[in-house]
């Protein structure tokens, strides 16, 4: 049953949100996306069952992680609008991300990587970032000229790197013939 909406409380009453589906869970928290009835802004919504953890400290990272959230802001983190208790239930209003699951995109992105592999870890990622142990660009994606580009820049030896100046020139030569000027 919804409750009566509370334009005077903001975001701050669940009486306010439209419940639509869950989106995520954790150990003491459900994620659901929701949409504002006072201005019909989808929102996800972090509902953390905070009377049950019996860890004091589970609790208070509870309370630092909202002050942390209150504090950031940067177009590439998720925004913080919200926060109240309501049905013995710590509710977060947070902007919502719609573009999907975190790990999920972190998958798609590491499938495209060039890095990717079987037994792909930080520290293997590195090393093969450091040995320039990589794929070429495939041919029938990039021109020849940017390929050989791409090659010589990701040298392990930055003695044999091009500068800055020789790559802006090939990048220039390059636009003038895409572009057609």
């Amino acid at each position: 049953m919804q409750k009566p909406l509370r334009p005077d409380l903001g975001l701050n009453t669940l009486g306010n949100f439209q419940i639509e589906k869950k989106i995520g869970r954790g150990q003491f928290s459900e994620v659901y996306r929701a949409t504002c009835l006072l201005d019909a802004m989808p929102v996800a919504l972090k509902k953390v069952q905070i009377f049950e953890m019996m860890d004091a400290k589970a609790r208070q990272d509870c309370i630092k992680e909202i002050d942390l959230l209150k504090q950031l802001n940067h177009p590439n983190v998720i925004k913080y609008l919200a926060s109240f208790i309501e049905d013995n239930e710590l509710n977060i209003v947070l902007e919502l991300a719609d573009a999907g699951d975190l790990s999920r995109m972190i998958k798609m992105a590491a499938l495209q990587s060039p890095f990717y592999g079987d037994k792909m870890n930080l520290y293997s990622l590195c090393k093969k970032i450091e040995q320039c142990d990589y794929p070429p660009l495939p041919s029938d994606h990039y021109s020849e000229e940017l390929r050989e580009l791409v090659n010589i820049c990701i040298n392990p030896d930055p003695e044999k790197r091009p500068d800055i100046t020789y790559v802006y020139e090939i990048a220039m030569r390059m636009h003038a013939l895409s572009s057609g000027s």
